[in-house]
């Protein structure tokens, strides 16, 4: 399923905006782009289905855009998961980046500082990559290409755009990115039921959680902050209409990595790496909706094409993803196949286990394809979450978190939530959206695991993973970097990566 990078040709660069006018008599506006962003999101947004959390601004740019139906994240943790968005590659394609808190290897050119190479204007605010320590060769911090004053905090975003747009000359391409911290944790115990809502606005618990109220609040509660994300994307659409720039801005909004909750946040199942993904560009038909699977390492490509930058010039390393240009603009794809995606992880949680100086991992990969989502774990010896005596640390903390840890290991959720796990999974998701049975030791469905194993495998080989070049180990004694969130907590930071 994958193939190497595409070379963007002059004829597609020429049907896309392009960051320079085509000729002297066709002056075209230049390409900008306004990236939202949020933090730990699943699709709960109404463009989705979703009923209990209310997201008016994001669902307008749905109907006025596109909406991506299987978009995925390669990884479900913040910091590998941003990483794999700026430089087109899979985690494990990024030696120490595949973890997460880790030292950012200055080799890997982030799309970003691509664009700002090629003269493009980048802003930003709120959370970028994080965390981790990212450095450039000589030892100096890494600005990503982001232009003076740097990043803000999310509070400041509304400032920081309308400073950005106003600052613009008419013909400068330009890119801005808005990292929320929302919905990430911690939340305002029962703000949801502040707010209004009741337990019963929520039409289903997922089957890895049992039904019970302290759940559900606990979910109202996340709502209440995907709503708060859909007022910060609203309040940006709001500087960018005043500006008189609309029309010639692409955006985008989306999420990192489902959200911070037990069995999603952090794993190797569909709630981890199912992220919303919409996007309205101007002048392109609205309310479509895209069937494909797209990866977050198609996103550093599509910047690439959409400003007329080659990625053979680019200064970035060899680029995994495939841009989604062809789809955005409702073309036929050529030469690509989207069947399927792959995930996977590594370590998650520093001081979570012990075996390292920085803690050991729990390496997984997968592939999903049109029905079916297969797993491989690569030492299922070891806690998924972290060990039990550590807190279980790979899950943030929350209601529904004590809620399940507190019934202890005999209880089916607790396994379900923090158990070991086998070394193969294979889910039928037509049948089983949760990914509650597993059926990798079904001989009815021996042929479909052979399968995807075999796709799986042959994948990761021609990416040179190292996990399944023998190679693996070297993921665990990469070290980690300071945590610094255990002491900032300012500006509603959460408490925990």
């Amino acid at each position: 399923m994958n193939h190497p990078a595409r070379w963007i040709t002059l004829s597609a660069i020429l049907v896309a905006f392009t960051a320079a006018p085509a000729c002297a008599a066709e002056q075209r506006p230049p390409v900008r782009i306004l990236f939202c962003i949020a933090d730990d999101a699943s699709p709960s947004f109404g463009a989705y289905g979703c009923t209990w959390a209310k997201t008016p601004a994001i669902d307008r740019l749905a109907r006025e855009g596109v909406t991506f139906d299987k978009a995925y994240t390669p990884t479900s943790k913040c910091s590998p998961s941003r990483a794999a968005i700026l430089t087109g590659r899979y985690p494990w394609q990024l030696g120490p980046a595949a973890n997460h808190n880790p030292f950012f290897p200055p080799q890997f050119k982030a799309f970003t500082e691509a664009l700002a190479d090629a003269g493009v204007t980048v802003g930003a605010a709120g959370k970028f990559w994080s965390p981790g320590v990212a450095k450039t060769a000589d030892g100096k911090d890494r600005t990503w290409g982001i232009g003076p004053p740097g990043l803000g905090r999310p509070s400041q975003a509304v400032d920081r755009y309308k400073e950005f747009l106003g600052g613009l000359p008419a013909d400068k391409p330009a890119f801005f990115w808005f990292g929320s911290t929302n919905p990430h944790r911690k939340y305002a115990r029962d703000a949801g039921l502040a707010a209004g809502k009741k337990p019963t606005d929520i039409d289903r618990v997922p089957g890895y959680w049992p039904d019970d109220e302290v759940i559900r609040r606990d979910m109202l509660d996340y709502a209440t902050r995907i709503e708060a994300f859909d007022a910060e994307v609203a309040a940006l659409l709001d500087v960018l209409e005043a500006s008189g720039q609309a029309d010639e801005t692409i955006v985008i909004v989306t999420s990192d990595h489902g959200m911070p909750f037990p069995r999603v946040k952090g794993h190797c199942f569909e709630a981890a790496h199912h992220v919303p993904f919409i996007v309205r560009w101007p002048g392109k038909p609205g309310d479509r909706r895209v069937a494909e699977f797209v990866s977050f390492i198609d996103l550093a490509p599509t910047f690439l094409e959409l400003f007329g930058i080659r990625t053979d010039a680019s200064g970035m390393k060899p680029i995994t993803g495939h841009s989604l240009a062809d789809l955005l603009r409702g073309e036929p794809t050529a030469g690509v196949t989207r069947d399927a995606t792959i995930i996977g992880r590594e370590r998650n949680d520093q001081e979570g286990r012990a075996g390292t100086p920085s803690g050991l991992g729990y390496p997984a990969r997968g592939i999903r394809d049109g029905k079916y989502l297969y797993v491989k774990n690569f030492a299922s010896d070891r806690w998924p979450c972290c060990d039990p005596d550590r807190g279980l640390i790979d899950t943030d903390g929350g209601p529904t978190k004590d809620f399940i840890a507190a019934a202890g290991q005999q209880d089916r959720y607790w396994q379900l939530c923090f158990g070991k796990r086998p070394s193969e999974e294979l889910y039928d998701l037509a049948a089983d959206p949760d990914c509650v049975k597993n059926l990798a030791g079904d001989p009815a469905h021996a042929a479909t695991r052979e399968r995807l194993e075999a796709r799986l495998m042959a994948a990761l080989r021609e990416q040179q993973d190292p996990r399944v070049l023998g190679q693996g180990d070297q993921f665990d004694t990469y070290p980690a970097g300071p945590m610094p969130w255990k002491k900032n907590k300012a500006d509603g930071a959460p408490a925990t990566p």
